[in-house]
């Protein structure tokens, strides 16, 4: 969910008919798990984002920091921040399933916050 905004004229939306200084709050997760944008939207497909040359291509249908005027200011930060974790991450540890053990499930949990179901994983520190 995004932070609430107000409405700063009479609105018409969908049918709707929405008055000024109304608060609106939007359902971000509702967005990137909508079936008319993404197929198999519980799916994790990275696929989504690569093009016919195998290029990774940006879709205006995530939202993730929000949009237009009132974008989260930290995304680039955030974006920056979470390269440099997973990059180091990845170059210091071999990541594998204990032996034996089920593959994760892609359904996740609905909370508070969307999290994957919990699993259990090996981490090696590489050479």
């Amino acid at each position: 969910m995004t932070i609430p905004h107000a409405t700063s004229n009479d609105t018409a939306f969908r049918g709707y008919n929405i008055p000024k200084n109304t608060s609106v709050t939007v359902n971000i997760w509702s967005v990137h798990h909508d079936p008319n944008l993404w197929p198999e939207p519980d799916k994790f497909d990275p696929t989504r984002f690569i093009n016919d040359e195998g290029k990774y291509f940006k879709k205006n249908e995530v939202i993730a920091f929000s949009m237009g005027r009132r974008v989260c200011l930290g995304e680039q930060l955030a974006r920056m921040e979470l390269f440099l974790f997973f990059t180091s991450l990845l170059q210091r540890f071999t990541f594998k399933l204990p032996e034996g053990a089920p593959k994760p499930s892609e359904k996740g949990i609905h909370a508070a916050l969307h999290h994957p179901v919990p699993f259990k994983l090996i981490a090696e520190p590489r050479e």
